[in-house]
């Protein structure tokens, strides 16, 4: 029997039924009173919107519902609030994400009044849809947890293993990383960025696990990166919908499965890493984890807290460090006559007969410089990282700024700021030298680790490692362009960089080529030393996602 046999009938009956004309008429009224109240809900919103538009910095006008959603480019929007900062001769830039406005500090004085001079305003967080809603994390995550006690929890739980009195016990571990990654270079350089990305991991991974980072193709070490590249791009203003439509959460999964999807991965990581912190916490090396589950029932710490301070710990400790030494490699390469002065300085203080140790530190200015130079030209979180907001209404030079509003630090717009930094585009280390050559609200001379009291937690650890990789690679290597088909030198694009939030070079050919033989020498048997001392380390987690589920 066909289908259109057995519907015949049905659609028969459906035909003939009457509806009553006064049911009709209801219907009518109904659905036409519940358009009114949506319609006058919207219209009464807007002049909402355009009421606190006037108090506001100025920006782009917003359309009603999903404010400038539509007008923020897809890629590298950091690059499109930098414009409009200057099109309204303003630091300080308003965007509408939907119905709830951003503030963009473009230049590092109006970012440093408000998140460095006014901390005690602007140190909490905004509403994050996708990252605090539904990820759940307001109630556990350091990141994105309102400033308060359980946020100073937190931060002082971190302190103890990446403060800057802490880090100076992971000072050999970072070191023998090093020479191991250094040695790798030598053998397998057309893979220098997995290289690169197994050093950074490895050693945040035994800080926190008790565990090194063997290959670099590890299981964890994949997660890690894949955890902190999805999470971190969910604040790129206009990088989805449902940061500007927060009901589209509330839809139905058959309707919309991204929220469900969003929230099943979420909580399957957290369970992923409370396991591992449970694994670490029985290693027989001391490690955050164990640290954690012996502090968890005296602080009341829930699982979901221990899994976001070990979790933070990995994703922000690997991409960050990775992505800065990809940088560097990149500036090498482009900028020739830098990596000669550095050497220069090196063979005048270290020789060729050892490699650079900390205690050179402080002979070294000009590597000091260079990496400062490195997180200023190409800072890796473009956009400051998490939003900051005010706990409280404040007038900041004459603009009411609502509590609870999304700031943010455009740092392409603040580390290329013309008045600090002519010339942004060249990688000018002697900006640095002998202090800073221009006027910034800090001593360091740039925010690549955020401000206040919201900076990277990570922040000494980052530094420490940053000096001794790039001090022994310059020691170790001329770092040059890798070669074309032709065998000719190729052509390197400094602004060929990815999309995220965390944002590194695009993949690029680079050679690293001894400076000497004996040079060679040294590296191959201090990463033969340095691999026997990290043995105790050694060990594969059998954890995976689906043990979890």
């Amino acid at each position: 029997m066909s289908t259109d046999n057995v519907l015949s009938p049905i659609v028969a009956k459906l035909a003939a039924v009457q509806i009553p004309p006064s049911l009709l008429k209801n219907a009518v009224v109904a659905l036409s009173g519940l358009t009114a109240i949506i319609v006058i809900g919207i219209v009464a919103d807007y002049v909402r919107m355009l009421r606190l538009r006037r108090t506001l910095p100025p920006g782009p006008f917003p359309l009603p519902v999903v404010g400038n959603h539509l007008q923020i480019p897809k890629s590298k929007p950091w690059i499109a609030f930098e414009k409009w900062s200057k099109h309204y001769n303003d630091p300080l830039l308003t965007i509408w994400l939907g119905r709830r406005p951003i503030i963009v500090a473009n230049d590092a004085w109006s970012a440093s009044e408000m998140m460095e001079k006014k901390a005690n305003i602007y140190s909490s967080r905004p509403r994050i849809v996708i990252m605090g809603d539904m990820f759940n994390a307001t109630n556990y995550n350091q990141v994105v947890l309102t400033y308060g006690d359980r946020w100073r929890l937190h931060r002082r739980l971190m302190h103890t293993v990446v403060g800057s009195q802490a880090v100076r016990s992971w000072r050999d571990i970072q070191s023998a990383e090093s020479k191991i990654m250094i040695r790798d270079l030598l053998d397998e350089p057309e893979d220098y960025v997995f290289h690169i990305e197994r050093y950074a991991c490895s050693v945040v991974s035994i800080i926190g696990w008790g565990r090194r980072i063997n290959r670099k193709n590890d299981y964890v070490a994949q997660q890690a990166l894949a955890m902190m590249n999805n999470a971190v791009d969910v604040v790129i203003p206009g990088a989805y919908w449902m940061e500007s439509i927060p009901e589209l959460t509330k839809l139905p999964k058959w309707l919309y499965k991204l929220p469900s999807l969003i929230w099943e991965q979420s909580n399957l990581m957290l369970k992923y890493f409370y396991a591992l912190s449970l694994e670490g916490s029985k290693a027989h090396e001391k490690n955050f984890s164990a640290r954690l589950i012996d502090e968890q029932e005296a602080s009341g710490l829930t699982n979901e807290e221990v899994a976001t301070l070990t979790g933070n710990l990995i994703g922000g400790g690997v991409d960050t460090t990775s992505s800065t030494i990809l940088s560097f490699i990149l500036a090498m390469c482009v900028f020739p006559e830098v990596q000669k002065k550095a050497q220069a300085e090196i063979d005048a203080v270290v020789g060729q007969d050892r490699a650079p140790v900390w205690e050179d530190e402080d002979s070294l200015p000009y590597v000091q410089a260079i990496v400062k130079e490195t997180l200023r030209w190409r800072t890796v979180t473009i956009l400051g990282g998490i939003p900051h907001a005010p706990i409280k209404d404040d007038i900041f030079r004459g603009y009411h700024i609502p509590a609870g509003t999304n700031i943010t630090g455009n740092l392409w717009a603040i580390h290329r700021h013309p008045r600090e930094f002519p010339d942004p585009d060249e990688f000018r280390p002697e900006r640095y030298v002998d202090g800073l050559q221009f006027d910034y609200p800090n001593t360091r001379g740039h925010n690549a680790f955020g401000w206040g009291r919201r900076q990277c937690s990570g922040q000494p650890l980052a530094e420490q490692g940053l000096f001794l990789t790039l001090a022994s690679m310059l020691w170790a290597y001329n770092i040059q362009p890798g070669l074309d088909k032709d065998g000719k030198q190729a052509k390197l694009d400094i602004f060929a960089y990815t999309d995220g939030e965390n944002m590194r070079p695009v993949p690029f050919p680079a050679r690293y080529t001894p400076r000497s033989k004996k040079i060679e020498s040294i590296v191959r048997s201090e990463a033969a030393q340095a691999r026997e001392q990290l043995s105790v380390f050694d060990g594969e987690t059998k954890l995976t996602i689906a043990d979890v589920m």
